[in-house]
């Protein structure tokens, strides 16, 4: 009985069709809400996405290395025992040290990245990054003729440097080792074979690649700094890197996951993602009091049915139940309705690409959408508690009325 009762007092009066109409903006203001919040938190799920898969492509799932930054003398054996993990599917040794380079009278500071040309593609994806040129740092040829070191730089450090691939350049590195005997740093010759675009501005601006052999004079390194790892599963890398350095004997080895790494990136991008779900949950909240007022002026107009009711037996948690059932569907039909749009939109965006983005501002260049179910039930379910509880008061105060009185005023 009380879900006909609560139906048919959604539909109102015609002689009085404001409370309907109070009613349906409340009905829209959740439906808005709830499907503006549901695309909000897909585009941020598909930024933090790409930002990860950019992360992760440039810098591997983990690293192993040697507490306090000492060198490793044994990288093909210890890789060889790190491949033993089932869940291991690459491992590369790595040498990475702070330098500079330099071009027609013009200097910048960089990060230089030694690396291995044949198992660096196993680890990574900067091979696949690769815009103009090759993926090679091995010897190769200059334009006039010498024999080479090769070099591959970001795009937007090749762009600030005004080189292309088979101009030369100058690196110069400084003792990854602070103990070193002689401090002094080192300046070689290197051809550019390749130039890079992560996507990633800091990236493509300060990073560049060379051999780990020429990475070992370059920065005076006897060794190398670590062993770069890619996993079956991205999530779990934190695990398996710890798993891996329990296989190669625990001490003196450390193991660091891309997560720890980027911990206070993503931490950011947790919190923006609560900041959206709150502020834009106010809509929701706003709308709540939509459904107090439309409820607060249906139980005024309902008065003398309300006392009829009661006279005839029903009780007052039966009143009660009627409007709480009245806020219900308000919210259910609002939040079901903007949760399906919420998610068509951003399906249509995924398949379609229909939203572009300035490739030269961004690092992609079209709006990123991901739909995560967690994402959409927690936003259904808070709109329909929130509309819950926003029709509570004024159910409990319709059925705190007495009959005699309700029916006086009439």
């Amino acid at each position: 009985m009380e879900w006909f009762i609560a139906l048919r007092y959604l539909r109102g009066k015609r002689k009085i069709g404001f409370i309907s109409l109070i009613t349906y903006i409340s009905a829209a203001g959740v439906f808005l809400g709830t499907m503006v919040l549901v695309v909000a938190l897909a585009i941020a799920n598909g930024f933090e996405k790409e930002v990860r898969d950019r992360i992760v492509g440039t810098l591997a799932h983990a690293k192993i290395l040697q507490y306090h930054s000492r060198p490793i003398h044994n990288p093909d054996s210890l890789r060889e025992q790190i491949l033993m993990h089932p869940k291991v599917v690459g491992a590369a040794p790595y040498i990475m040290g702070k330098g500079g380079v330099e071009h027609e009278n013009i200097q910048e500071g960089v990060m230089i990245m030694g690396v291995d040309q044949q198992l660096e593609p196993t680890v990574t994806d900067i091979a696949n990054s690769i815009k103009y040129g090759e993926f090679v740092v091995d010897s190769t040829k200059a334009r006039d003729g010498d024999e080479l070191p090769g070099v591959i730089v970001g795009l937007g450090l090749a762009d600030k440097l005004g080189v292309r691939p088979g101009r030369e350049l100058v690196l110069i590195g400084f003792a990854v080792d602070e103990d070193a005997i002689d401090p002094a740093p080192m300046m070689m010759r290197f051809v550019v074979t390749g130039i890079f675009e992560t996507g990633m501005y800091e990236y493509d601006l300060n990073l560049v690649y060379i051999g780990v052999e020429s990475a070992r004079r370059l920065l005076m390194v006897d060794g190398v700094e670590g062993i770069q790892i890619k996993t079956t599963e991205l999530f779990q890398a934190d695990r398996i890197a710890q798993e891996v350095k329990e296989i190669i004997g625990g001490y003196p080895y450390r193991a660091v996951d891309w997560k720890s790494q980027n911990r206070s990136l993503f931490q950011w991008m947790k919190l923006e993602k609560l900041v959206i779900f709150i502020v834009i949950s106010l809509i929701i909240i706003v709308a709540a009091f939509n459904i107090i007022s439309s409820l607060i002026m249906m139980i005024l107009e309902k008065r003398r049915e309300i006392g009829i009711l009661m006279g005839m037996g029903a009780t007052s948690r039966s009143i009660m139940k009627v409007f709480v059932l009245n806020g219900a569907v308000i919210g259910f039909m609002g939040s079901t309705l903007g949760a399906l749009l919420g998610v068509a939109l951003c399906f249509v965006q995924y398949r379609w690409r229909l939203i572009p983005l300035p490739g030269d501002i961004y690092f992609i260049d079209t709006l990123p959408v991901l739909i995560m179910p967690f994402d959409v039930v927690a936003v259904y379910v808070a709109a329909n508690i929130i509309c819950l509880l926003a029709a509570v008061y004024p159910a409990w105060q319709a059925s705190r009325m007495l009959p005699a009185e309700s029916i006086r005023y009439e």
